[in-house]
């Protein structure tokens, strides 16, 4: 199976975002897509719509703080 590099390139920014701020794949999914199996979906070859990918852009985007800033933020 080949993912297409676009693909690639979200489960990459995917993993960034969730190493930053310590979010299971799980946690993910739901989060941002009301979908928990999304992320292990993505890495067994789903192919997402732009508009998904768009939705995970702009949750990673809005929520791009580690678990410390979100803390010292309330």
């Amino acid at each position: 199976m080949t993912i297409h590099p676009a693909i690639r390139l979200l489960i990459a920014e995917i993993e960034v975002f969730r190493g930053k701020t310590g979010m299971s794949s799980t946690a993910f999914g739901t989060l941002s897509l009301n979908d928990p199996k999304f992320v292990s979906d993505l890495h067994k070859g789903r192919t997402p719509s732009l508009s998904t990918m768009d939705k995970v852009r702009a949750f990673m985007q809005a929520n791009d703080r580690a678990p410390s800033e979100h803390a010292g933020a309330a």
